[in-house]
């Protein structure tokens, strides 16, 4: 569905890299639902992630808001506004407690100009970023909902510690994420529980069928 980071960029640097990068910024700790980035706004500041997890949402004309990415552990937010001086395409809210590194405009592009490979893995991010939102504003414009949730909770299920938190997304969140309501996810749900594909325990989703959920998805 191309909501989690495939290659963060933390994680794809040399360690010598990570650690200077991080050395350039500021620590700081965000509660959940602290909004980090507010679209629209032009900020002049990288935000390097490096424990717990924000959603990413873009707010559409009509009122409705899209969640773009989830962004976890050793992803980096804010980069495009730093790079072309425009204003944030999405607004980013911690949907856990969150500790960060916030790195200025000034120094993230003396980090850029001292580090090449740095330059060379933020390239390739955005590369596989726009990949993935090509292959997500397809799935959104031609598959039925229940392939859709299907298809991200097959996503979300993934092994792993970089992935494990996102099992916890609320129904509307979830909906958010496939492009349709939080009553046909609800039904969705209840379809799968029903078949023996998942079960639930509030936020909690559980899959206990991924073979059956991938005959689903189709993938």
């Amino acid at each position: 569905m191309g909501i989690l980071a495939r290659e963060p960029l933390l994680w794809a640097l040399p360690p010598a890299d990570r650690a200077a990068l991080l050395a350039a910024g500021t620590r700081r700790h965000f509660g959940a639902a602290d909004r980090m980035i507010q679209q629209g706004v032009a900020d002049d500041f990288v935000i390097v992630i490096s424990d717990g997890w924000a959603a990413v949402r873009a707010d559409a004309a009509n009122g409705r808001a899209f969640l773009l990415a989830l962004c976890g552990p050793g992803d980096v937010v804010g980069e495009l506004s730093v790079l072309d001086g425009g204003p944030h395409n999405a607004t980013v809210t911690a949907l856990t407690a969150l500790e960060a590194h916030v790195v200025s405009g000034a120094c993230f592009h003396r980090f850029l100009a001292n580090h090449a490979t740095v330059g060379v893995a933020l390239l390739r991010g955005m590369a596989l970023r726009l990949r993935a939102i090509d292959a997500h504003s397809r799935d959104l414009a031609t598959l039925p909902v229940a392939q859709r949730l299907a298809r991200l909770l097959i996503t979300l299920d993934k092994d792993g510690s970089h992935h494990a938190p996102a099992v916890r997304l609320p129904q509307q969140e979830l909906a958010a994420a496939i492009g349709t309501t939080r009553e046909s996810v609800a039904k969705c749900l209840a379809a799968l529980r029903a078949r023996g594909v998942l079960v639930t325990a509030g936020r909690q989703i559980t899959v206990v069928d991924r073979v059956a959920l991938a005959a689903i998805a189709e993938v």
